[in-house]
């Protein structure tokens, strides 16, 4: 599963929606676990628009970055994300 952490580069960094976004990626591996991300899309969109604050970023501004954060956390949810650990099982 590869993991993309692209940042776009036309919106402004400082803007503290880009945080609540990783943190809203993180939180849907608890909030639907053991789904995948094309199941969880449309309800972590719409969680967006409660959580964005003031932020005037819209979920197509930081879609990427949320899936990428659901990618990370799901893989330290299922143990792959530990130094004793191989990221993948052998198969």
């Amino acid at each position: 599963m590869p993991i993309h952490l692209i940042r776009p580069t036309h919106v402004d960094r400082c803007d503290e929606g880009w945080t609540r976004a990783r943190i809203l990626g993180e939180v849907a591996t608890d909030m639907y676990p053991g789904a995948p991300w094309q199941a969880v899309e449309t309800h972590v969109a719409n969680d967006w628009q409660a959580v964005r604050g003031s932020s005037p970023l819209t979920w197509a501004d930081v879609r990427r970055e949320a899936h990428a954060a659901w990618q990370v956390a799901k893989l330290e949810h299922e143990g792959h994300l530990q130094d004793d650990a191989p990221v993948f099982k052998a198969a």
